[in-house]
């Protein structure tokens, strides 16, 4: 008997926030026992996708109600997102590529450079073949330029 009081009280709390997790943390189940009913119990888990369902709904309903409120409002915005996605002729075509990147990445090197931080395409491929013949990757007029920045003292900020 208290299973079935603790099943209806987490498909309770699901219909009101779809989400799993908050739902076990309301009535103090673990997901892990959740999931282990849905395989032990083909009913629950019908009763569980019910829930979930209808507590997606609720969430629709009540992001919908907020955005008319929003537009009765005058909230630009919001009367430009529901014409972008509710009305045929204010619908703006979007992109098929957009999520695509710019410039395809088909490979990602990784040398390590003795510290030095490659400005350039030439600058990498310089400081990669110096390593290869066993160089120093930094130029030895940069190694004198840090060496040089080091040893200058700099002003005390605060006095």
């Amino acid at each position: 008997m208290k299973k079935k009081y603790k099943e209806d009280k987490f498909l309770e709390q699901l219909e009101r926030v779809p989400n799993v997790s908050l739902a076990c943390e309301k009535v103090g189940l673990s997901r892990n026992t959740i999931y282990r009913w849905c395989g032990e119990d083909l009913d629950f888990k019908a009763r569980m996708d019910t829930a979930l369902e209808s507590g997606v709904h609720s969430v629709n309903d009540l992001a919908e109600s907020k955005l008319i409120s929003h537009i009765n409002n005058g909230n630009l915005r919001a009367i430009q997102y529901w014409l972008d996605n509710n009305k045929k002729n204010y619908i703006r075509p979007r992109d098929k590529n957009m999520w695509q990147p710019l410039i395809p990445v088909t490979k990602i090197e990784i040398v390590g450079l003795d510290d030095f931080k490659v400005k350039s395409v030439e600058q990498y491929e310089e400081a990669k073949e110096r390593k290869e013949e066993g160089q120093p990757s930094v130029p030895a007029e940069l190694m004198q330029l840090d060496e040089k920045l080091l040893n200058e003292t700099l002003p005390d900020p605060i006095g």
